[in-house]
């Protein structure tokens, strides 16, 4: 079984705060050289904004692979972190070649 990220224990990703004022997140794991595994938190229309997808290249010249949105509370960007975690975990052993 893979090793865990655990952006929650490393506190990795900013504080609700930083989310209620506007700010974005960006975000990679490196797969031991292969294509990264990118991320991106974003307020949206009141709610944390989560996407997802891979490659070298940034937000806007990459196909997003996945996204969901939440709620903007510390309940939701708790949730943001788990779902980003979960994409990883499952996007991971199906990349593309």
């Amino acid at each position: 079984m893979r090793k865990k990220v655990g952006w929650h224990e490393q506190g990795l990703i900013p504080i609700l705060l930083y989310f209620q004022n506007g700010g974005t997140f960006t975000g990679s794991v490196n797969n031991s050289g292969e294509k990264e595994f990118r991320y991106r938190l974003s307020p949206t229309d009141g709610k944390i904004k989560a996407e997802v997808w891979y490659g070298p290249f940034c937000y806007e010249k990459s196909e997003i692979l996945g996204n969901a949105e939440f709620a903007m509370d510390e309940n939701g960007r708790s949730s943001a972190i788990d779902w980003i975690e979960g994409k990883y975990e499952t996007m991971i052993p199906r990349r593309p070649a």
